[in-house]
């Protein structure tokens, strides 16, 4: 088990180390000013410092908005693959339109719903719902209508109805591909959430970093970024743990052993 995991996780400790040791060095020696790469303990320090007053309630604001959004998405995303399922045409008429609207960068509708729903959370939430929306939703919709035809023919032969199809066959079957494009999906979720609070805000990393920018204050954007990073591998580690126990038989294990 230890060799295994350090098999895995080995070569992402030692380039993250390298990383750290260049950024070390070149801020040690002087080759770039302070406001433009600030040295790490800088950084730390920035970080301890802000986060009992203005960062910590920042983040619990940006994290909410990001939770509560990719719940919304992965909501509405399930809504239509359901409805679709039981109703075919549905999803052949919407699938078009999903694929259209990835064309539209989500992030410029952002200061549209802060003009017409305010400064508050709604806008951020929304922008976040919509990024995880069109992954999960068109990966879902692919999963469904990808279940080998044989399998289905048999099951009908057995007098199988449509629901028991869609919820025992062709959902499960599909969820693998749901669920890679929900890890997609929370991957970017902060950073959306941090871009709709730059279009109107109060509070927020975002907010925060609005005001950072222009006086130069690059150890506190930096010590936001490290936040935003941890926020996003949190939601990736969760959404891969919440793959393994709702599709133990996509896991490399269930693999294995299918019985």
């Amino acid at each position: 088990m230890t060799v295994r995991l350090l098999r895995s996780a080995g070569p992402a400790c030692v380039t993250i180390l390298l990383v750290l040791a260049v950024w070390i060095s070149v801020t040690a020696f002087g080759l770039v000013p302070d406001y433009v790469i600030p040295a790490p303990l800088a950084v730390l320090d920035s970080l301890v410092s802000t986060w009992p007053g203005r960062l910590g309630s920042a983040t619990l604001l940006t994290a909410t908005e990001t939770v509560v959004g990719v719940m919304l998405g992965v909501f509405v995303a399930l809504f239509v693959v359901i409805v679709s399922g039981f109703v075919p045409t549905i999803g052949q008429a919407m699938t078009p339109l999903l694929v259209a609207s990835q064309a539209i960068p989500v992030i410029v509708i952002g200061p549209l719903l802060t003009i017409s729903l305010g400064y508050g959370m709604a806008p951020k939430v929304i922008v976040v719902a919509l990024l995880c929306f069109f992954p999960v939703a068109l990966n879902l919709l692919a999963g469904v209508r990808a279940v080998d035809t044989r399998l289905i023919d048999t099951l009908r032969s057995l007098h199988a109805t449509r629901g028991s199809l869609f919820w025992r066959v062709r959902l499960p079957s599909a969820a693998p591909r749901g669920f890679a494009g929900l890890r997609v999906s929370v991957t970017f979720a902060p950073v959306a959430a941090v871009f709709a609070e730059y279009t109107g805000s109060t509070n927020g990393l975002g907010y925060l970093m609005l005001q950072a920018i222009p006086r130069l204050q690059t150890d506190f954007v930096f010590a936001q970024v490290l936040v935003l990073t941890v926020m996003s591998s949190l939601l990736l580690a969760s959404v891969t743990l919440l793959e393994r126990l709702i599709c133990p038989w996509n896991t490399p294990a269930g693999k294995r052993n299918p019985s």
